[in-house]
């Protein structure tokens, strides 16, 4: 199984794969990042192969799976799962935002399953494992760059279940809701990114929003082991899901509404902040509703210690 990112989802589909049995080839851009995931998979007893890779690079792509076809002889699930988030409003963003998220979340997932094709087709099947988002169905405000991402990565994974089937081949479309994996934390904002981080991070943590990590990733070896073609994860998924196909204009209104009654106003700074960076800023009230979500940060490789004037700004 090879697996693209360390951490968050990525780490915890891991876990979740790796205790039924999998044997794991996980890739990422950060190397060290990458050897304390596999590292601590080793010590829960599961066999995990560190492959550093850059799959917005065409050449990495080719030597990531000649190398793993050469330590495990075979990939028979694919999961792509790499995904990056900035949050802001329209006016912080650039072109350079959707092309990177575009490169990151479409074009990788894209050129990763071509690169596996041949090899599955060759073998008489295998699993492409596609994590898209509740953000790739229903384009929520403030997320712009990741939602375009994320749906034309829904278009190619539920395009492709249909046109693979006779190979042999199952794609699976994942549609997340909001997951406590910590990944709040590595996120980027724009605009006012403080207030950017208040209300991404609060929303991402509280229980009735978002869903625990180990729990989406037990949902997604479930729906693989059944053979289903798409999965979405969490009851407000479902519902925001329902309410776009069944009351299109009702829900655009309401997320209008949302847009300019709650979201912050203005702030049309093109820096991009780290999460890491911002975090430190609040104070016990915040970190009390986002502590399952700093709990998460830790189990799945999501810390980082923010820089030290950072620290002392927060402090202040």
């Amino acid at each position: 199984m090879l697996i693209t990112g360390s951490r968050g989802l990525g780490l915890a589909l891991a876990r979740e794969f790796g205790q039924h049995g999998s044997y794991l080839a996980l890739c990422a851009r950060n190397a060290d990042e990458l050897q304390k995931a596999c590292e601590s998979l080793t010590q829960e007893g599961i066999e995990a192969a560190p492959f550093p890779c850059d799959i917005t690079n065409d050449s990495d792509i080719a030597t990531l799976i000649h190398n793993v076809l050469q330590r495990f002889g075979r990939i028979d699930i694919l999961i792509n799962n790499a995904g990056e988030i900035q949050v802001g409003p329209l006016e912080s963003f650039e072109y350079s935002d959707f092309r990177n998220a575009m490169d990151l979340m479409f074009w990788a997932p894209v050129k990763l399953t071509f690169a596996v094709l041949p090899q599955m087709k060759k073998q008489g099947g295998g699993h492409i494992v596609n994590i898209t988002s509740i953000g790739g169905r229903v384009s929520v405000p403030h997320l712009l760059p990741y939602s375009c991402a994320k749906f034309a990565l829904v278009g190619f994974s539920t395009g492709l279940n249909t046109e693979l089937r006779a190979a042999g081949v199952r794609v699976l479309t994942i549609v997340p809701g909001l997951m406590r994996t910590g990944s709040y934390l590595k996120a980027k904002f724009k605009g006012d990114a403080k207030r950017e981080f208040a209300w991404f991070g609060l929303f991402g943590n509280l229980p009735g929003f978002s869903v625990a990590a180990n729990y989406a990733a037990h949902c997604v070896r479930r729906a693989v082991e059944d053979g289903r073609h798409v999965c979405t994860i969490s009851l407000p998924a479902k519902i925001l899901v329902a309410c776009e196909a069944l009351l299109p204009n009702t829900t655009r209104t309401m997320l209008a509404a949302a847009n300019r009654f709650l979201l912050p106003e203005g702030g049309e700074s093109k820096n991009a902040v780290g999460g890491h960076s911002l975090d430190p800023m609040f104070g016990w009230s915040f970190h009390m509703f986002t502590s399952l979500g700093r709990r998460a940060a830790r189990t799945l490789n999501e810390e980082l210690e923010p820089a030290p004037d950072v620290l002392r700004q927060g402090a202040q």
